[in-house]
C-alpha cells in the first residue's frame, strides 16, 4: 500500500517520490565526459603550450641568427659615410639592393640599419630617409641594450593588423665597438601553425566527446537494464505479485542481486502460501462455531415474546457475531485476494447499488445523498471489485457525519480517465491519520477491523487506478478515484 500512502501525502506536499533522482545511466555519460574533456583538455592545453613554446623559440633562433649573417655582410666602416640627403648617391643605393637581396633570400619582411639615436641608415622599403628616428624602436629599447652591448636581440611578438611580426636585432662593429644595428623582420608563420594545432585540438576534444558519449550510453544501458529489470520486479513483490520469476542475465554483482530477490521471492511465496493456509483454517474454525452461535441464538430469540427483555440481549448477540463474522470476511479478503478481471463496465449502477446499501445508515443518520454519474460513463474495470470499494469509501463517509449531513457522489472524464469524487461533510481528518490511512489493521472507530481503506486501496490499485485523499478536520473529505477508462488508458499506479 505504499503507494497509495504516498499519493495520499502528495496531495499534502510531503511525497518522498517529489525528490530529484538522478539515473545511473546520466551519471555515468556525464563522469565519462567530463573525465574525457579535462584529460584532451589539459593535454591540448599542454600541447599548445609546448608546441607555441617550441615554435616561438625556433622562431626566435632563426631570426637572430639571420639578422646575425645580414651584419657580417655589411661593413661598419662604410656606414659614417651615410648622411642626410645621400640617399641618391650609387653607395646608398649598392649597399640598399645587397639588403634588398638578403631580405629576398631569407624571407623577410623588412630589413633596416640604424644607428645608437635610432635613426635610419638604410631601409629596403625605402620610405625612410637618412637620419629619420624609428618611432617603433623605442618600444624596443630593452632589447636594443642587449645589441649596443655587441649581443644579438629579438622583440616581442606583434602584429600589424592581423599579421604577426617578430624582429630580430644584431649589432655592426667597427674597430671593435658598436656603430650601428641591423633589423630584420620576419612573419611569423608558425602563429598560423599554432591556430591550426588549436583547432584540431578542439575537433579532437570534440569527437572524443561525442565518442565517450556513445561508449558511455552503451555501457549504460548494459548496466542500467538489468537494474530496471529487478526495479520492476522488486514493485511487483511490492504490490504482493510474487507470480513473476525474478531473473537477470548478468553475471556480475547485478546478477547476484538478482538471484538473491529471487531466493528472496521463493521465500515469501512459500511463506504466504502457509499463511493463507494458515488463516484459512483458523477462519474455518472460528466460522463453525459463530455459525452455530448465529443459529442457536436465532432459535432462542424466536422462542421468545417480543415483549420480553432477553430477546433484545439475544438479537444484541446476532449482531455482533454477525459483526464479528463480517470481520473475518474482510480478514480473509485482505489475507487471500483474488485477482481482478477487468473488463468495460459501466459505473453507474455499481454507485447506484452501493448507495441502495447504505440507505437505511443515511436515513437513519438523516443524511441527504447526490449522485451524479452519467449512465453511459464506463470504465475499464472489476465490478465486484469496485462496487465493494464504494461501499467501503461511502460508509466510511457515512460514519463521519453522525449528525446528519450531505454525501455526493459525482463522476467526470479528464483525459484518459474517470475521476470519480465521494465528498462528505463530515469532521474530516488530520494529517496524521491520512498518512496511515491505508495501513492495514489502523481504524479510528470503536469497532472496525481497520481494513476497509487497506481493501479500497488494493482494490483500486489492482485495477490499475490512483486514490487521492483530500480533507481537513472539521472541512469533510474527498476521496477521489481515478480509475482507467480503457485497457491502456493509464499507467499503473506508482509507476
Amino acid at each position: 500500500m505504499r503507494q497509495f500512502v504516498e499519493s495520499v501525502q502528495m496531495t499534502k506536499g510531503k511525497a518522498p517520490s517529489e525528490r530529484p533522482r538522478t539515473r545511473i545511466g546520466h551519471k555515468l555519460i556525464l563522469s565519462f565526459v567530463l573525465l574525457v574533456m579535462v584529460v584532451v583538455g589539459l593535454s591540448g592545453w599542454v600541447l599548445f603550450e609546448l608546441t607555441d613554446r617550441s615554435l616561438e623559440r625556433q622562431m626566435r633562433d632563426h631570426l637572430v641568427s639571420v639578422a646575425a649573417l645580414v651584419s657580417t655582410n655589411l661593413s661598419g666602416s662604410v656606414l659614417p659615410y651615410l648622411h642626410e640627403g645621400r640617399e641618391h648617391t650609387t653607395l646608398y643605393r649598392n649597399l640598399v639592393l645587397k639588403l634588398q637581396r638578403a631580405e629576398q633570400g631569407v624571407g623577410a619582411r623588412h630589413i633596416f640599419v640604424f644607428d645608437r639615436e635610432y635613426r635610419s641608415l638604410l631601409d629596403t622599403d625605402g620610405l625612410m630617409p637618412i637620419g629619420r628616428e624609428y618611432p617603433k624602436l623605442l618600444f624596443h629599447r630593452r632589447e636594443l641594450e642587449r645589441v649596443w652591448r655587441g649581443h644579438t636581440a629579438h622583440s616581442v611578438l606583434f602584429y600589424d593588423g592581423d599579421i604577426p611580426y617578430m624582429t630580430g636585432y644584431a649589432p655592426i662593429f667597427h674597430d671593435g665597438e658598436v656603430v650601428a644595428a641591423v633589423g630584420v623582420e620576419i612573419g611569423a608563420r608558425f602563429v598560423d601553425s599554432i591556430r591550426i594545432f588549436g583547432r584540431s585540438v578542439l575537433i579532437f576534444a570534440g569527437l572524443g566527446a561525442l565518442l565517450t558519449v556513445g561508449v558511455a550510453w552503451g555501457l549504460a544501458r548494459t548496466l542500467t537494464r538489468p537494474i530496471q529489470n529487478l526495479v520492476e520486479a522488486a514493485r511487483e513483490i511490492g504490490r504482493g505479485n510474487m507470480n513473476q520469476e525474478v531473473a537477470t542475465a548478468s553475471d556480475d554483482e547485478i546478477g547476484y542481486l538478482g538471484e538473491t530477490m529471487e531466493e528472496m521471492r521463493r521465500k515469501l511465496v512459500a511463506r504466504d502460501a502457509q499463511l493463507r493456509l494458515m488463516l484459512g483454517g483458523v477462519a474455518h474454525e472460528i466460522r463453525n462455531p459463530l455459525s452455530s452461535i448465529d443459529l442457536y441464538a436465532g432459535l432462542i430469540a424466536g422462542d421468545l415474546p417480543a415483549s420480553d427483555e432477553r430477546k433484545q440481549h439475544i438479537e444484541k448477540v446476532i449482531e455482533e457475531v454477525r459483526r464479528l463474522n463480517g470481520v473475518i470476511s474482510e480478514f480473509l479478503e485482505f489475507a487471500r485476494p483474488a485477482p481482478a478481471q477487468p473488463q468495460p463496465t459501466e459505473l453507474a449502477p455499481l454507485v447506484a447499488n452501493a448507495a441502495f446499501l447504505l440507505a437505511p445508515e443515511m436515513q437513519a443518520t438523516g443524511i441527504s445523498y447526490e449522485e451524479r454519474v452519467a449512465p453511459d460513463l464506463v470504465c475499464y474495470i472489476d465490478a465486484e471489485q469496485m462496487e465493494r470499494a464504494l461501499v467501503n469509501l461511502m460508509k466510511n463517509a457515512v460514519q463521519a457525519m453522525r449528525d446528519g449531513g450531505h454525501l455526493t457522489v459525482r463522476a467526470t472524464v479528464v483525459g484518459d480517465e474517470v475521476v470519480v469524487e465521494v465528498a462528505d461533510d463530515g469532521s474530516g481528518m488530520s494529517e496524521e491519520v491520512q498518512a496511515r490511512l491505508f495501513e492495514p489493521f489502523f481504524t479510528t472507530k470503536e469497532k472496525g477491523s481497520g481494513l476497509g481503506m487497506a481493501l479500497v486501496a488494493r482494490a483500486v490499485e489492482e485495477n490499475r487506478g490512483r486514490i487521492e485523499i483530500d480533507s481537513r478536520q472539521g472541512a469533510g473529505t474527498v476521496c477521489r478515484l481515478r480509475l482507467p477508462q480503457s485497457k491502456d488508458g493509464v499507467l499503473w499506479a506508482g509507476f
